[in-house]
């Protein structure tokens, strides 16, 4: 807050609030128009009003987590605890466990091909494989939520469609809107500057704080940002990005997001959290953003701890404790697990207790949420006490709106998927959990974008990946819903 305001340049200034935004492909000539279905009918559920996508940065291992499996390797003070049939827990890393896990259903046959972080995690938030060749083109899946959802704005929604929490800290940071209008890119709200930005009281104005006139005097800045305001042909895409910027700062609904009891920062762990980037008020944040009914709808919650590839990516002492903790980017599954944990389960349950748009529904009958992560864990361990990356197999999580509770989709036998669990022969992959969000949302997964800058059609889930298997489905995962 020390540097003067007009040296700062405009993403700068975003940055000083904890707000950032993604990129686009420059020009309004290169924003698509033409965009349709396939020629088979397709009829989205449209069961859910919003989404809340959990980033679980590192690829947290499967086999002390979400598809337990107890070898010469597992550790002995887990303490597993009983979900159902299928389903078993351990709740020394997930103490609260009984506030979520009856809740969720389980996708365990996951397949992906990439094992590395930065291209896994371009998959996770593209929804489709890494393709170098149209890379700037290639919009956030969630930009392409933001763009569907466009009509069904409301004159008072000041907060964009998507919003993201600490994705400027993962591996892979905001990919942006590519191809579509700067005004989906998202905007990623960084939980490390945020509060520090907005830490006026409640009695404080511009004239007796200081900090708060710099603020305006930011605002300022940003206002001189606009098509008569002489700065050429990237005039209407300045404006786009720093559109949602101003509208969201003014607006006094988001200064009651900020509002953060210390009771409410406990119980999501806040306070034991080392981290720079803090999951338990990425999911506080996200709560409130949600019930602010301010026209976010798609919620992205990254699990970056303290960047890197995330905190889950456990090559080394996956149960060290004391001297032999991980340290830096990574945690032990002992600290990782409840840290997650807190926030989660409190998350959960405080959804399940709000009230939703509907008369009789809670926000979590109204919102589906996902926890995804890039890849999975060798269900060996290394000679460093760790697990390195596997592709073949690991687990999702769902739950929420539309989700039928206590499933598990698939099976697998630690190194290989056993049983594919739904009604095709290849594994579902990133892609068909995207087509599953566009469903539930009433987008049609099936279209897709025919002038794009490349000339390359870009469909909203692809069926031949590059540098993946020669051919994957198009369709949701509907044994979800079902």
């Amino acid at each position: 807050m020390r540097e003067r305001i007009a040296n700062l340049s405009r993403r700068e200034l975003l940055k000083l609030f904890g707000i950032s935004v993604g990129t686009s492909l420059a020009g309004e000539a290169a924003w698509p128009r033409k965009i349709q279905a396939q020629s088979r009918k397709v009829t989205p559920r449209k069961n859910v009003r919003n989404v809340i996508f959990i980033q679980n940065c590192g690829a947290m291992s499967p086999p002390e987590c979400l598809d337990f499996k107890e070898t010469r390797f597992t550790a002995k003070d887990l303490d597993i605890q009983t979900v159902n049939s299928d389903f078993v827990i351990s709740k020394a890393i997930f103490p609260n466990y009984e506030k979520w896990a009856p809740r969720a259903t389980l996708v365990r046959s996951f397949y992906e091909n990439s094992l590395v972080h930065s291209s896994a995690q371009y998959h996770t938030q593209a929804g489709r494989a890494l393709n170098a060749a149209i890379l700037r083109e290639i919009p956030a899946f969630g930009s392409v939520v933001a763009y569907e959802l466009e009509s069904e704005r409301r004159s008072s929604d000041t907060f964009p469609t998507f919003v993201s929490f600490d994705l400027w800290n993962a591996r892979c940071p905001q990919i942006g809107s590519g191809m579509l209008h700067p005004r989906f890119s998202g905007l990623d709200i960084n939980t490390a500057s945020v509060f520090e930005a907005f830490g006026a009281g409640e009695d404080d104005s511009a004239a007796k704080n200081s900090v708060l006139a710099e603020r305006w005097e930011v605002l300022s800045r940003m206002s001189e940002v606009s098509p008569s305001g002489a700065i050429g042909g990237k005039a209407n895409e300045y404006k786009a990005h720093y559109e949602y910027a101003y509208k969201i700062l003014t607006d006094a609904r988001f200064k009651k997001v900020l509002n953060l009891s210390e009771q409410d920062k406990a119980r999501y762990g806040v306070s034991k959290d080392r981290g720079t980037c803090k999951i338990g008020l990425a999911m506080l944040l996200a709560r409130n953003v949600l019930a602010a009914d301010a026209g976010a709808r798609f919620l992205w919650v990254a699990n970056t701890y303290n960047g890197g590839n995330g905190p889950a990516d456990n090559h080394d002492q996956l149960y060290g404790r004391g001297a032999l903790a991980p340290k830096g980017a990574q945690l032990s599954i002992y600290e990782s697990g409840p840290r997650l944990d807190a926030a989660f389960s409190n998350l959960i349950e405080d959804l399940s207790k709000m009230p939703g748009k509907e008369p009789g529904k809670a926000l979590l009958d109204e919102t589906m949420v996902c926890m995804v992560h890039e890849f999975g864990r060798n269900p060996e361990m290394n000679t460093n006490g760790g697990r390195d990356h596997w592709g073949p197999c690991f687990t999702n999580l769902f739950m929420g709106g539309g989700v039928k509770p206590g499933r598990i989709i698939g099976k697998t036998d630690g190194y290989k998927v056993t049983d594919v669990g739904w009604k095709f022969k290849e594994q579902p992959m990133m892609d068909h959990v995207v087509s599953t969000i566009y469903t539930a949302l009433g987008i049609d997964w099936s279209k897709k974008i025919v002038d794009t800058p490349s000339g390359r059609a870009y469909e909203y889930q692809q069926t031949a990946p590059l540098g993946g298997p020669a051919f994957i489905p198009s369709t949701p995962i509907e044994e979800l819903f079902v």
